[in-house]
């Protein structure tokens, strides 16, 4: 399942000098992830799934045969979405470096090409505004096509 995360956390720079991500799911987040979870389990269910589970830590396995599908997700919510309860991963980070006309509201200029490190080109999902909500290989596709024609034109 992929959600669509509204609100961002932050990256700090740590005592050896190495990024640390900090991030937390705010409510609203949380509530489009158990709404996910919720749907999901429906429509597997409604396919003929005979198990499934969250993805929680504490998760119950739900089997067919064993209670329904609406036990299933009142329990699911009950255990939340605070960070160790539930196994998320970060595929594409969209919105990270955004790219823009000022350097600043944005980390690289239309191009790609970073305000502050000279020579560093961005072509990935992190140059988007922000989560798009779906897989982004396309628009990946195209904003590196675009940013390595406008790099080679350059060099």
């Amino acid at each position: 399942m992929i959600t669509r995360d509204r609100d961002s956390g932050e990256v700090r720079v740590g005592r050896d000098g190495e990024p640390v991500v900090h991030y937390r799911l705010s409510p609203y987040d949380a509530a489009h992830l158990r709404a996910g979870i919720a749907g999901a389990a429906r429509i597997v269910e409604a396919a003929g799934a005979l198990r499934l589970w969250s993805g929680h830590q504490r998760g119950p396995v739900w089997e067919r045969g064993t209670g329904s599908i609406d036990e299933f997700v009142r329990h699911v919510e009950t255990l939340g979405t605070a960070p160790g309860q539930v196994a998320m991963a970060a595929l594409h980070i969209m919105g990270a470096a955004r790219m823009g006309g000022s350097a600043a509201t944005s980390v690289a200029r239309p191009d790609g090409a970073t305000w502050e490190v000279p020579n560093l080109v961005l072509a990935d999902a992190s140059t988007f505004p922000g989560s798009l909500g779906v897989n982004p290989m396309i628009s990946v596709e195209a904003i590196a096509y675009m940013n390595a024609q406008r790099l080679a034109a350059a060099l």
